[in-house]
């Protein structure tokens, strides 16, 4: 690929989400020669904060979501809204749009997102099924919930077709509109990707304790019809079926990146414009960032990401030089009661790492970090039921902790020390080897009252 540092005049932008309003921020709130950029994007709106939908089934309104408007505000930047880029022209630097206009650029910056996927079966598209990705997805999914609570006159039951991090965030959305979720997961456990067996076991036992069901190992093969023709059940490969007058799915997403390929950019078989450190496709006059990239064969669906992209592409048009690091896969839950977190190496891929554990069921609590083998280095790390300390903890990574890990795992309870005639809690630390890994737990014991034990 192309290391020339570039200098354009004309940038055009396609997309205008969350990563493709911070890369002009950081463009224009840098650039000392003259710019103009112009951004094309197919909603009929400004950009919005798209992590924050769920924010609109408490009454959240599209103004309040909306992105810094003064961004695209600025005289040297062209919105083009309810557009859509329909094909590039390389040789040519053009862009041909919807609206059949046609754009020349000298630098264009893919920032075309992903699209939400959908469960390949039959009836997946039948009325009451909806994915949860836009403004617009979210506002029609609440519509359709209160119309047809009122059409059938009972609390509605939902199922949400993906137990990952949007998943478990969608259940809470519909138990909040007065919806009995049942979240179904296809993995063993939910949020496979950020938590281990023993932290999605206790986000299971969390959510259920909130009323929200929980079904794991579960492949939805069908789903069925009332007599109005709107979803009624879902049904599954082991024969089982699960009653739903709504379904969501939240099953991951998928890069847009038909408009690259059909450019005859290079894309990742699995999908995504594939990139180099520097944001730069196969085309030195084409930067991709964001859900579209693919880096090291990954596309990511997290904003942090794509706004780092956005910085080092922005860097690189203003003549400075800027590597992309890398994903950093740290997320954290949105869904009140439930408190998650999970950064860094959370799975302890690193060779000879140890786990540091410590878990009260009883008060529906697991905390693990991750450390380098002599104990020093904090590689990562998983916080279900108190995340507190995320924080403090998710900076630290490839750092020394510069405390006790017990310091950052052990409740702090604000309550002075106990008197010689009160109940002791004391933490015991055990070391296990669990398939050739060290891990070493902390577990509680009480002296004069019930015991809560780790496990």
């Amino acid at each position: 690929m192309n290391e020339a540092v570039l200098t354009p005049e004309e940038i055009v932008v396609v997309g205008a989400g969350m990563v493709a309003h911070r890369f002009v921020e950081s463009l224009m709130s840098r650039a000392v020669r003259p710019m103009h950029v112009t951004v094309i994007g197919d909603e009929g709106l400004r950009p919005y904060e798209r992590v924050g939908l769920t924010g609109v089934f408490d009454g959240v309104t599209p103004a309040e979501l909306e992105l810094d408007r003064s961004v695209f505000d600025d005289f040297r930047v062209r919105f083009m809204a309810d557009d859509r880029a329909l094909h590039i022209d390389r040789s040519r630097r053009t862009i041909r749009t919807r609206s059949r206009r046609r754009i020349d650029y000298d630098t264009l910056v893919l920032a075309t997102g992903s699209y939400a996927a959908r469960v390949d079966a039959d009836g997946a598209d039948l009325p009451g099924c909806f994915v949860y990705r836009t403004l617009e997805d979210v506002q029609r999914l609440k519509a359709f919930v209160e119309q047809r609570g009122r059409a059938l006159g009972r609390p509605l039951r939902g199922a949400v077709i993906g137990g990952g991090l949007l998943g478990v965030e969608v259940a809470g959305a519909l138990q909040g509109m007065g919806v009995e979720p049942t979240v179904v997961q296809h993995s063993e456990r939910l949020m496979s990707a950020q938590l281990d067996a023993a932290g999605g076991a206790m986000l299971e036992r969390l959510l259920e304790a909130q009323g929200i069901s929980v079904r794991t190992q579960s492949c939805t093969t069908r789903l069925d019809a009332d007599d109005d023709g709107a979803v009624s059940t879902v049904e599954f490969q082991d024969g089982s079926v699960e009653r739903a007058d709504v379904v969501v799915f939240a099953v991951g997403v998928r890069p847009r990146d038909e408009l690259a390929r059909n450019a005859g950019l290079q894309v990742d078989p699995r999908g995504g414009v594939i990139i180099d450190e520097r944001c730069s496709t196969s085309d030195p006059h084409i930067l991709a960032i964001g859900e579209v990239a693919s880096f090291d064969s990954r596309c990511v669906g997290l904003v942090a990401p794509g706004y780092a992209m956005a910085e080092v592409a922005a860097t690189r048009l203003l003549g400075g030089d800027a590597v992309f690091p890398g994903y950093d896969d740290s997320s954290k839950l949105r869904l009140s009661g439930v408190d998650v977190a999970s950064f860094g190496d959370a799975m302890a891929t690193t060779p000879n790492a140890i786990d540091v554990v410590y878990t009260d069921p009883v008060a529906g609590v697991y905390k693990k970090l991750v450390l380098s083998a002599d104990t020093q280095t904090l590689l990562g790390g998983i916080l279900v039921g108190d995340a507190t300390a995320y924080g403090a903890l998710r900076p630290l990574v490839g750092s020394r902790l510069g405390a006790e890990p017990a310091a950052y795992l052990l409740p702090v309870t604000g309550e002075e020390a106990p008197r010689s005639d009160q109940a002791q809690t004391t933490y015991v630390a055990t070391v296990e080897k669990i398939g050739g890994r060290e891990l070493i737990r902390l577990d509680r014991e009480n002296a004069g009252m019930s015991e809560r034990t780790a496990s």
